[in-house]
């Protein structure tokens, strides 16, 4: 992506110069840099200009619908994206910004271009952008780095989709904009899905008439009830959502099912929608974790009922989920080993990933433990939903019991004002890696027992449990036996969390994979940059196999690319090791100067054979030898191949 950048900015100096217009460019932003060009848009500049405040107020007014519709999209957006550099952006349709919510890192940026509030962001105004150039020719844009006219602009990437009413006419525009260095094609995706979400729940809320044709064509679940609180008429999905049958759910009482809403004063009193990004309905024996919109219906000014608009809150955490990627991008055949334990232990897991039982992966840092747990999620029966991994070493001590299980409305101080599920929440139907979890502070361990024995979990704040249905993988580099047995860690726990067992091996016990390691990180190297491919010189090759790695794979993986980088022709050699290694190396050397070669023969195959557990093939192929040699040199030592002899030698 950073070469696309690149060729961006040199068409973009071509064209300001009035040289050329480059071929590369796609054929949708050379049309609108001539738009720009014949409104006398100047390159140098891109700041917005601010309306006033009595026009903005005015435009509010006429798009409180759309406001209403959008912001608990726009919410939802953001709470999956939060940690990224993007801010939620709305417009009118004269790219007017209604409401944006800011990501806190580019609030500066923001006030220096004047992209806030009532300030109008058409072609005209700042340049061809994604907003103004969406508006301008009715359709879905994403506008990255210099392929903005203005050069102001160039530090962004920006996606947008517009808006439009059940005639077709544009109403709006919905905008995520962040830095070009975290372009991503999922924003693109996340703004046309959610626009279309804006869009189908305006064409319910705009016009009754509609009601009857769109009923059962929207995923959503819908129903309408009178001012008398009795159900008239729900659609398809209801059923699906509340798993009752039709007739039960006419009988409900709405007043139990609402209980924690003034549907009394705010609908059919204030005439207010209402709006929840998180909310739990009451039915018989039963709680439904959604999202809710609750309009009235006004008729002869006055009301006569409301419209319920219910999404299940798991729908709509696995639809995000699919688009930010909360999920496993690694499965068995990303593992580069030839190493005998390791593919025994590849194979164990294989099997273990189809059951539902817990797993405990234990590996010194960087021996992969997360992609041993990506692995066994997507070779599970839960490889379509969601991979939710969370590092308990990160988290601060007073935040790890609501990351992990969530809170409700007004649970404490700071807390979001319509709550917020947990991590295990949104792992709901998937797989949930705890990393590091020999960090989690004791008096979380009981709640997090208790969450793993019932299949429950409840809020910080909550009254209530709410069912899961999700896979745990725990990872530590610690030794947890030894923990339990200082009382750091609960016994109780870590046998519930011990019910596999995965001991992933060092890289200095697995010698044989250090080459095809390096060679695998090389030719991943050799493609993202494929005009400068590299080869390594034996000199290279023989000096890493030397090292003990005590990083592990993220350590070999690390120098690679130092080397890689630094390396000023194609041949990769043993000056381009850090002095560390050199010295390391040298060092290890002087050890073996008091032995013959026979010794140290005898010694590598002797750990050859602990590593392949005595299988005589499998260190054959360790040593790069030949069955023959290795048979020939275990006579010629007088080795004894039993694992367990060989580890007292």
């Amino acid at each position: 992506m950073l070469d696309e950048i690149e060729k961006y900015k040199r068409a973009w100096e071509r064209y300001v110069r009035g040289d050329s217009i480059s071929e590369e460019l796609k054929p949708g932003i050379v049309k609108s840099w001539e738009r720009c060009k014949r409104l006398n848009v100047n390159p140098y500049g891109g700041a917005g200009n601010v309306i006033s405040q009595q026009e903005l107020d005015i435009r509010l007014r006429e798009k409180r619908e759309l406001l209403a519709v959008a912001k608990p999209v726009m919410d939802n957006i953001y709470e999956i994206i939060k940690d990224t550099s993007y801010s939620v952006v709305l417009t009118d349709q004269d790219s007017i910004l209604l409401d944006i919510i800011e990501n806190e890192g580019l609030k500066a940026k923001h006030r220096r271009l004047n992209f806030v509030t009532g300030t109008r962001w058409d072609e005209k105004n700042v340049g061809n952008n994604a907003i103004g150039t969406c508006l301008a020719i009715d359709q879905p844009v994403q506008v990255i780095g210099a392929e903005h006219y203005c050069i102001e602009h160039h530090g962004w990437t920006c996606s947008a989709a517009p808006i439009h009413d059940s005639n077709g006419k544009i109403i709006g525009c919905l905008d995520l904009s962040g830095n070009v260095e975290d372009v991503h094609t999922h924003t693109f995706g996340i703004v046309v899905a959610s626009v279309k979400n804006i869009e189908k729940q305006l064409s319910i809320i705009e016009s009754h008439k509609l009601m009857n044709t769109a009923f059962d064509s929207i995923l959503d679940g819908l129903i309408v009830i009178g001012n008398d609180y009795k159900i008239k008429r729900i659609n398809n999905k209801i059923p699906e959502i509340f798993k009752m049958d039709v007739e039960d759910i006419y009988k409900l009482d709405i007043r139990e099912m609402l209980k924690d809403t003034d549907i009394e004063d705010a609908i059919f009193k204030q005439r207010k929608q209402i709006r929840y990004t998180d909310y739990s309905l009451c039915i018989p024996n039963n709680r439904v974790d959604c999202l809710l919109n609750i309009s009235p219906i006004e008729f002869n000014e006055g009301v006569m009922g409301a419209v319920l608009v219910i999404r299940e809150a798991m729908q709509v955490r696995k639809e995000v989920n699919k688009i930010v990627g909360f999920k496993a991008n690694y499965s068995f055949e990303n593992i580069v080993t030839k190493d005998f334990k390791m593919l025994s232990i590849i194979s164990s897991a294989k099997k273990i990933a189809k059951t539902n039982c817990a797993v405990l992966i234990e590996g010194e840092s960087g021996t992969g433990k997360e992609l041993f747990a990506q692995s066994i999620h997507n070779a599970s029966p839960r490889a379509k939903g969601p991979f939710i991994a969370i590092n308990c070493a990160t988290l601060p001590k007073e935040l790890v019991e609501s990351e992990l299980f969530g809170y409700e409305k007004g649970a404490f101080t700071g807390a979001l004002k319509e709550g917020k599920p947990g991590k295990f929440e949104l792992a709901n139907g998937g797989t949930i890696f705890l990393d590091e979890i020999g960090e989690i502070p004791l008096e979380i361990q009981a709640k997090l027992l208790r969450v793993l024995d019932n299949h429950k979990v409840r809020r910080i704040g909550g009254t209530y449990e709410r069912e899961l249905d999700v896979r745990v993988i725990a990872a530590t580099n610690r030794d947890l036996y030894e923990e339990v047995m200082e009382k750091t860690f609960r016994r109780d726990l870590y046998y519930r969390l011990n019910v596999i067992d995965f001991k992933l091996m060092p890289l200095r016990e697995r010698a044989g994979d250090i080459i095809e390691l390096a060679k695998f990180f090389l030719k991943g190297l050799n493609e993202e940059n494929p005009y400068e491919s590299k080869y390594f010189d034996d000199s290279f090759l023989e000096k890493i196999c030397t090292f003990e790695w005590k990083g592990n794979i993220r350590e070999l993986q690390n120098i690679i690319q130092r080397a890689y980088y630094l390396c000023e022709d194609n041949c990769i050699d043993d000056t381009l090791l850090p002095q560390i290694y050199t010295s390391s190396a040298q060092e290890r050397g002087v050890s073996y100067q008091n032995k013959t070669f026979q010794q140290i023969e005898k010694e590598s195959i002797i750990n050859a054979l602990i590593s392949s557990d005595g299988n005589v093939l499998a260190a054959a192929d360790i040593l790069n030898i030949s069955k023959s040699t290795i048979y020939r040199k275990i006579k010629e030592y007088e080795i004894n191949t039993q694992a367990n002899i060989l580890r007292v030698l």
